[in-house]
């Protein structure tokens, strides 16, 4: 089995799928009222606009447990702060190798931004 797809709920959806496109770098490929999906043949990532009010209960504004590659973590946290996104302070190296840099997006969901190991200095 491999990953197909994750979902992210979003309270404004022209407000995220900008965000995807423009400060995370993702190629959108469809465009609904209430999805919007991204990808470029490997897993997709959907975007979802609750459809009833108090459905998104819970669904927006969380930490999402997706991550994105970057080959810079401090270049990006330097790029997202720049340009007015909230982070979760400096990315930070972990144990095993990796760097994380968690960042909002603007429905307040928390996304990760991973730097392998490898290209760890």
């Amino acid at each position: 089995m491999e990953l197909a797809s994750v979902r992210i709920f979003v309270g404004d959806l022209p407000a995220a799928v900008k965000f995807y496109t423009d400060v995370v770098g993702l190629q959108q490929i469809v465009d609904e009222p209430d999805v919007a999906i991204f990808g470029d043949g490997g897993p997709v990532v959907v975007l979802e606009a609750p459809g009833r009010p108090g459905h998104d209960d819970g669904l927006v504004g969380r930490f999402t447990g997706v991550a994105f590659a970057t080959d810079d973590a401090d270049a990006l946290h330097s790029k997202l702060t720049g340009a007015g996104v909230r982070t979760h302070g400096k990315p930070e190296r972990q144990y095993w190798g990796g760097t994380f840099l968690h960042a909002d997006d603007p429905s307040g969901n928390t996304i990760t931004f991973l730097q392998r190991p490898a290209q760890n200095s």
